[in-house]
C-alpha cells in the first residue's frame, strides 16, 4: 500500500520572456494559469501535504498561491518558500528545492517526497501515479522520470526523506553544479538504492522556460481538449485551428467548424453547430442551437433551437430565448430577447427585454443612452417594430402594437396601437 506523500512543488526554472517566474506560472493556457495543470496531476496522489519553492525575487500574495492549489483540489497544508538566487545551470532547480522542502518538512519524518516542477504542464497524473509506485514497490531511496534516458533535465523524482535529507544537508551549495551525480554518488556510497522510470511519453516533460515553449505547451493541450471532446461525441472538424479551454463542455452530437475559439467556463449542449470563425466566451448554449459564421458572443445564454448569427454579437447580459432567431450585424447587450422572436438585420438592442414572438425590423435601434444615464426598453408580445426604427429609451411598446418604418418613438404605445 502506497501512503500519502509530500509533494513539493518548484517554481524557479528560468523565465526567459516573463517579468518572473511567477508571471510565467500565472501566465493563461487554455483559460487557467500554467501553473495549475502541474498542481493538478499532483492532486491524484492525493498528498499530504503540499510545498512550493519559489523564487525570492518572484514574492506574491500567499492567497493567490492558496487559491491556485485549491482549484486543483488540494485542500492540504500548505508550505511556501522563497529560494535565493537562481539556479546555476538548466536543470539544475530539483537540488535547490530538495534544500529547501530538507528544512521545511522536518515535521513530516520518513515520508516519501514527490518533486514536480510547476513548469511541466503536459505531466499526466497517471504517470505520476505510476511513478510514485514504482518507487515505493522497488524500495529505492531516490527514483528519476526520466526524459528519454536524461535524469538530469527531467526534474521529477521521488524519494524518502529519511534517507536523502541527510546527504543533501551534507553537500555544499556547489553541488547543484554537478546535479544530480552530486547526490547519486553520495547516496550510492552510503548504500542507497537509487532507481529510474522512462516517462511513457517523454513530451509529457517539456519545460515552459520562454513564450516559445508555451505555444509548444498550449498547443500540446489542446490537442489533447480535443481529442477528449472528440471521444465523447463531438465532432471537431478541423482539430488543428479549433480551440477550446481546458473547462468547456460540449455535448454529443455537436459539430464545431474550423477556427471556432471558445473560452471561459463556457458549456455547449447537444446537436449544436458552431460554423467557422465562431467566438464564444462564458456562454451557456443549450441544445440544437446553430450559431453561424463571425459570430462572438460573451456572457450570455442562449436557449434550445435558437439561430444567431452570421456576423452577430452578444454582449454580455444577453439571453435569447428557446426558438429565437438573431441575424445579420444584430448586436445585442443586457438584452432578454423572447421566445420565437426575430431579430434578422442590422440592428442594435440594448438594456432591453423583447417578449414573445416579436418582429424586430431591420435596422432598429433601441436609443438606451441619452449621455448620463442607460434606460431600459421593453417590446411586448407579439409586437411588430418596423425597419428603420429608434426606440428612445426609456419607452414601451405593448402586446400586438405596430410601429411603421422609419418611426422614432419617443413615448408609450399602448397595447395594439399603431405608432407611425
Amino acid at each position: 500500500m502506497i501512503e500519502r506523500p509530500v509533494v513539493v512543488v518548484t517554481g524557479i526554472e528560468g523565465n526567459r520572456g516573463f517579468s518572473s517566474v511567477t508571471a510565467k506560472l500565472f501566465e493563461p493556457v487554455l483559460g487557467r494559469p500554467l501553473a495549475s495543470f502541474a498542481l493538478e496531476a499532483v492532486g491524484a496522489l492525493k498528498p499530504e501535504a503540499l510545498v512550493l519553492v519559489l523564487r525570492d525575487e518572484d514574492r506574491a500574495p500567499r492567497e493567490e498561491w492558496e487559491g491556485l492549489a485549491r482549484s486543483a483540489g488540494l485542500q492540504v497544508p500548505l508550505f511556501i518558500h522563497f529560494e535565493p538566487g537562481r539556479p546555476r545551470r538548466a536543470g539544475s532547480a530539483p537540488y535547490p528545492a530538495l534544500r529547501a522542502a530538507a528544512s521545511v518538512l522536518a515535521e513530516y519524518p520518513g515520508r516519501d517526497i514527490v518533486v514536480v516542477p510547476a513548469e511541466r504542464p503536459l505531466l499526466r497524473a497517471r504517470t505520476l501515479k505510476t511513478f510514485l509506485g514504482l518507487h515505493v514497490r522497488k524500495g529505492c531511496a531516490l527514483t528519476f522520470l526520466s526524459a528519454e534516458g536524461d535524469v538530469g533535465q527531467a526534474g521529477v523524482l521521488a524519494f524518502r526523506s529519511s534517507e536523502v535529507f541527510p546527504l543533501v544537508r551534507s553537500l555544499p551549495p556547489s553541488a547543484a553544479d554537478a546535479w544530480p551525480g552530486s547526490l547519486l554518488r553520495a547516496l550510492t556510497r552510503g548504500g542507497g538504492k537509487a532507481g529510474l522510470y522512462e516517462c511513457p511519453e517523454p513530451g509529457e516533460l517539456l519545460v515552459v522556460r520562454d513564450r516559445a515553449d508555451l505555444s509548444d505547451a498550449a498547443a500540446a493541450l489542446r490537442d489533447r481538449k480535443n481529442l477528449s471532446l472528440s471521444r465523447h461525441g463531438v465532432t471537431i472538424m478541423d482539430p488543428r485551428s479549433a480551440w477550446l479551454d481546458w473547462e468547456v463542455k460540449a455535448g454529443r452530437g455537436t459539430v464545431l467548424y474550423p477556427f471556432v475559439f471558445v473560452e471561459g467556463a463556457s458549456r455547449i449542449g447537444k446537436d449544436c453547430r458552431l460554423y467557422p470563425h465562431v467566438h464564444l466566451k462564458n456562454t451557456l448554449v443549450a441544445d440544437r442551437v446553430h450559431i453561424l459564421s463571425s459570430t462572438v458572443v460573451e456572457d450570455s445564454v442562449l436557449e434550445s433551437d435558437t439561430r444567431v448569427g452570421p456576423f452577430t454579437r452578444l454582449r454580455p447580459r444577453t439571453r435569447v430565448r428557446a426558438g429565437s432567431k438573431v441575424g445579420n450585424f444584430v448586436e445585442m447587450k443586457n438584452t432578454d430577447f423572447g421566445p420565437r422572436s426575430k431579430a434578422m438585420h442590422l440592428s442594435y438592442l440594448g438594456d432591453s427585454r423583447v417578449e414573445k414572438a416579436v418582429n424586430i425590423g431591420a435596422g432598429t435601434i433601441t436609443c438606451n443612452y441619452d449621455g448620463v444615464t442607460k434606460s431600459p426598453t421593453l417590446v411586448g408580445a407579439g409586437a411588430f417594430i418596423g425597419s428603420g426604427t429608434e426606440l428612445v429609451a426609456p419607452v414601451k411598446v405593448g402586446r400586438e402594437a405596430y410601429v411603421a418604418a422609419g418611426s422614432t418613438i419617443t413615448q408609450d404605445v399602448g397595447p395594439g396601437c399603431l405608432a407611425v
